[in-house]
């Protein structure tokens, strides 16, 4: 696609694209108390392909060299809205190399090309921007001429909470790991009850050994979910701690019951709790649940796991000793679209942010 700035032209990527793909994303990190540089090594093209069922990556090329100076992506996938299943569209990565930020950089060209390459594909659009990142909330959420109009829908907040603690044994309650009978109707019935929550089907079949149910001793499933592992397609890096946390990293903050905070320049050990459903919203079970999910998980350093404001397991971490960071949720309208989400609370998830 040519643009209107003709040094530029907007073309999708391809597996080619891969090593300057990964420049780009790691052109730059997120700046605050803790610097965090998010990539997906070694193969950004390939990372983004294994999240969706289509995945569409624009890039945006200097016409005179031919070098990728920009991208985006959409990530479609089926989850359920108001109860049925939809194709959502995932907005992520639209990122700038930096000598090219003061540049008339043709933003609004990129948005109508991935809108042309989706639009049939997907019902509803929605991205989330890191909370402390106000200058692209104040760039997107400025209704723009030939732009997408960007609705806040409320925050999404990222708990990290360190793993390998003892946990007090309930002999009413069975942990066990992998595929067993009855699970994959358990995820049917409760995918439903929560807006963007992604089907498990795809995601079953390749991670099935990674999925814990407790159970009651009839056998009964109360509470689901994977613990999924990413470090060789996704990494979070600290390249620098500023304030209290220059402190607290030479300090042993497991001894406090907090996560280690990570060296600098070397991708964390992690992992994420995924799927995540516990029968009935019981509080105190999901609190059980989710501390023997991490005292079985001590060979990552902490689990992540994404809770929207409104979802009713948030109330656990009140009493749970974490680290966090947190995002703004936005719909994503080309013109002027009015989707009207039910009472049904906002299931996002972080392995797939």
């Amino acid at each position: 696609m040519n643009c209107l700035n003709r040094h530029f032209v907007i073309e999708l990527a391809s597996p080619a694209d891969a090593e300057e793909i990964l420049k780009i994303y790691e052109s730059g990190d997120f700046k605050g108390n803790i610097s965090v540089l998010y990539t997906r090594r070694p193969d950004p093209v390939k990372s983004l392909m294994q999240e969706g069922d289509k995945v569409v990556i624009p890039i945006i090329k200097e016409q005179e060299n031919g070098k990728i100076c920009g991208m985006g992506c959409c990530v479609i996938r089926k989850a359920y809205l108001n109860g049925e299943i939809k194709n959502i569209g995932y907005l992520t990565g639209l990122k700038i190399l930096p000598e090219y930020r003061k540049k008339r950089i043709p933003i609004a060209d990129v948005y109508a090309f991935l809108y042309e390459q989706t639009k049939n594909d997907v019902d509803i659009y929605y991205t989330t921007i890191l909370k402390e990142n106000t200058l692209a909330q104040k760039m997107l959420e400025k209704k723009r001429k030939n732009m997408p109009e960007y609705k806040y829908k409320g925050d999404y907040t990222v708990f990290c909470f360190r793993t390998g603690q003892k946990v007090f044994e309930n002999n009413n309650y069975i942990l066990q790991r992998g595929h067993r009978e009855g699970l994959l109707q358990f995820f049917k019935e409760q995918e439903k009850q929560y807006q963007f929550s992604p089907l498990i089907t795809s995601m079953y079949e390749n991670y099935n050994k990674d999925i814990f149910t407790l159970s009651d001793p009839k056998g009964n499933i109360l509470a689901v979910c994977l613990v999924w592992d990413q470090q060789a397609a996704k990494q979070y890096i600290i390249t620098e701690y500023k304030g209290i946390y220059k402190i607290l990293q030479r300090m042993p903050t497991k001894l406090f019951g907090y996560p280690p905070l990570p060296q600098k320049n070397i991708s964390a050990n992690y992992a994420c709790i995924s799927m995540l459903y516990i029968k009935d919203n019981n509080l105190k079970l999901a609190k059980y649940f989710i501390k023997k999910i991490a005292k079985c998980s001590k060979k990552y350093e902490f689990l992540m796991l994404g809770l929207f404001d409104a979802h009713p397991l948030k109330p656990i971490f009140n009493h749970m000793k974490h680290l966090k960071y947190q995002s703004r949720l936005y719909i994503v309208s080309w013109n002027d679209e009015r989707h009207v989400l039910d009472n049904r609370p906002i299931n996002l998830e972080v392995s797939l942010l």
